[in-house]
């Protein structure tokens, strides 16, 4: 993956990252055990309001890149098989993360468990089969109480 032009804005809040896989996969993901991963289109709702806030992101397109071997959370393990396509960026210090994830559930399939161990939620990953539908679900949940929001498509070559 080349991820040059990628650049990642400052500050805290919520994140959606945008995935495609582009084909049917089973893979062991840490305490979870194996998941058949559909291929298709994948929203991770996760939370950058820690110390490194949306510096997050960049650990995400470490990993998926192969710069970064650890694998700490469930989404560790499915992103060195996808291509990051987008990320939507909710800058905030509210704990929106579980309602923007159910919200973009109520829209697609999620995968239960996935990046839900600390929380109640069914799961954080969201599957749809068509990209520009899961940008529009991702986009509507992240217009949340008029936060601002940005939507950064990625230019990645593979």
């Amino acid at each position: 993956m080349n991820d040059p032009d990628i650049t990642i804005p400052k500050g805290s809040g919520i994140y959606s990252l945008l995935l495609e896989l582009k084909k049917d996969m089973c893979i062991t993901v840490g305490a979870l055990g194996e998941i058949k991963f559909p291929a298709g289109y994948y929203s991770y709702t996760g939370s950058a309001r820690g110390g490194g806030g949306f510096g997050r992101i960049r650990r995400h397109l470490d990993v998926a890149a192969g710069r970064n071997p650890t694998r700490r959370w469930h989404i560790d393990y499915l992103l060195p098989r996808t291509i990051p396509r987008s990320v939507v960026l909710t800058h905030t210090d509210q704990d929106l993360e579980c309602q923007i994830s159910k919200t973009i559930g109520s829209h697609t399939e999620t995968i239960h468990r996935f990046g839900s161990s600390d929380c109640s939620c069914i799961g954080h990953l969201h599957l749809e089969k068509d990209m520009d539908k899961l940008v529009r679900i991702v986009t509507n949940a992240h217009d949340i109480k008029g936060l601002f929001k940005n939507f950064i498509p990625f230019n990645i070559h593979v």
